[in-house]
């Protein structure tokens, strides 16, 4: 059980913190969601391949098998049998090279290149999302915690104040109607007590899930870590580290690269073609090599080509859209979180002296139980007032806690902070 002085401690020290935090690292690079974003990444990646693949040579080799046509009504079987005997096979090897498509496909490989970097930025985004989650089951399981211990001693007091005031009661001092409201305040407790352990039991499952091998938390992690407290600097960085915000502008990006496509598709492609066809193959060992250039181009398709760029001009300009809208509701958090931390000190300042205070009174008060004409009202009150006060303190505890690593969040750095750089990048090979 806790010292009532531990609730002014309510976050781990360096070696705690460190320790969680190697493990939940672990724990978030196996966890399915994170695998999956991995997954998605790879599935993006061998798209680039498999467009990179258009600009190297192809091998093709055909097989050719004829034979004299079976007339049913006029052929015996054994017939048959001879004009199969008599069937030729022929074979062709081509190799074929492109030329120049005048930079159409490197232009999609460029394309792709931009949905992989897209991709990975969403890939982030969504593993600080996911390392958020983590953070608050287990800040929840901190606070349950330390609320079910400050529940249990809350129980033990009421019941020792029960019992006092039995004794008050047995020799006259009290009427009984004191001993009935201090019961029904026991009963209170021990309600509140049996509900702080519901919560306990959910937020523990709710952190197992995330780290199965990690003890639960028992307190909340550090924030030494560097906080932007700068509006101007915080908003510069979200808007140019912010992992969504750099997915669109890759998105826009691979777009203008669609547009580009489209607009090149005009061009011819030229390739390279060496070819060699054997004939009957079982008869002779003649065979004839061909080699040449080809030209394909494509001159009209009636409206189809225009239409498709202005589509996709539509799609820039609506991915635009997105991301200034977005950009807007960053904006808005980003100064809605600094203004939350901008005072969140100064309010755990005014908690933590409002539950000195009431601590400070709840013990004045229980000394002078005996020696001087204290109500059991004032007395009781003093218990309420002070298990109030440490709830205040730890919920507010955790809010300023959970808001520093939100707002890390929402600047791009939460990734950094927990080594999830190394996972995705930008596509570059």
């Amino acid at each position: 059980m806790l010292a009532s002085e531990d609730f002014l401690e309510t976050s781990m020290t360096e070696e705690e913190y460190v320790n969680f935090k190697s493990i939940l690292i672990k724990s978030i690079e196996n966890h399915p969601e994170a695998l999956l974003q991995n997954s998605l990444i790879s599935q993006k990646v061998y798209d680039v391949e498999i467009v990179k693949s258009r600009l190297k040579p192809h091998l093709y080799f055909l097989s050719n098998s004829k034979g004299h046509s079976l007339d049913s009504e006029t052929d015996s079987f054994f017939q048959s049998i001879q004009q199969k005997q008599h069937s030729t096979t022929d074979q062709t090897m081509v190799f074929q090279g492109m030329l120049t498509d005048f930079g159409q496909t490197k232009n999609l490989v460029l394309q792709e290149k931009n949905n992989v970097s897209s991709i990975s930025a969403i890939s982030l985004s969504e593993k600080s999302k996911l390392v958020l989650r983590a953070l608050d089951a287990c800040m929840d399981s901190a606070v349950y915690f330390l609320l079910y211990e400050a529940t249990k001693s809350s129980f033990l007091r009421h019941e020792e104040i029960s019992n006092l005031i039995e004794i008050r009661v047995g020799a006259g001092r009290a009427p009984g109607r004191e001993l009935s409201r201090a019961n029904a305040r026991l009963s209170e407790a021990k309600a509140r007590e049996i509900l702080m352990s519901s919560k306990l039991a959910e937020a523990q499952a709710r952190f197992k899930s995330f780290l199965p091998a990690q003890e639960v938390c028992k307190k909340l992690p550090l924030t030494n870590f560097f906080i932007e407290m700068d509006a101007k600097k915080a908003l510069f960085q979200a808007k140019n580290k912010n992992d969504e915000m750099r997915a669109y502008s890759f998105k826009i990006e691979s777009l203008q690269n669609q547009v580009t496509s489209i607009q090149r598709s005009k061009l011819p492609t030229i390739s390279a073609q060496l070819r060699a066809d054997k004939y009957d193959i079982s008869n002779t060992e003649d065979y004839e090599l061909f080699g040449g250039v080809n030209l394909n181009w494509d001159l009209y398709q009636g409206n189809k080509r225009r239409i498709q760029e202005n589509k996709a001009k539509e799609e820039v300009r609506a991915a635009s859209y997105e991301q200034g809208a977005f950009g807007r509701e960053l904006e808005s958090i980003v100064s809605s979180n600094l203004a939350e931390l901008k005072n969140g000190q100064a309010k755990l300042e005014a908690f933590e002296e409002a539950y000195s205070a009431n601590l400070e009174s709840r013990g004045q008060l229980r000394a002078q139980f005996f020696s001087a004409n204290v109500s059991l009202l004032d007395l009781l009150q003093s218990e309420r007032d002070f298990l109030e006060s440490v709830e205040a303190l730890i919920f507010n505890s955790k809010e300023v806690v959970m808001t520093k690593y939100i707002h890390l969040h929402y600047l791009g750095e939460l990734v950094a902070e927990f080594n999830l750089n190394n996972e995705v990048g930008s596509y570059s090979n």
